[in-house]
């Protein structure tokens, strides 16, 4: 996991699942809900814009919690 701060003061958090498969990024806004992204690992920036799920961070549940 690695996390970064942008000049709008949001923060970037990049998880990748056990096998490598899929990329999750969250993203944390300040006044604002947190946005999560799930890609593959080779998607370009303007595919996980277009193509992959965005939704806000907390619809998504971690697979070990549900199990």
């Amino acid at each position: 996991m690695s996390n970064t701060t942008g000049s709008d003061g949001a923060t970037t958090e990049v998880e990748r699942d056990a096998e490598g498969r899929l990329r999750s990024v969250v993203v944390t806004y300040e006044g604002s809900a947190d946005r999560r992204t799930l890609y593959p690992p080779d998607a370009s920036e303007v595919e996980r814009l277009t193509h992959w799920l965005t939704a806000d961070a907390e619809a998504f549940d971690h697979l070990d919690e549900m199990r």
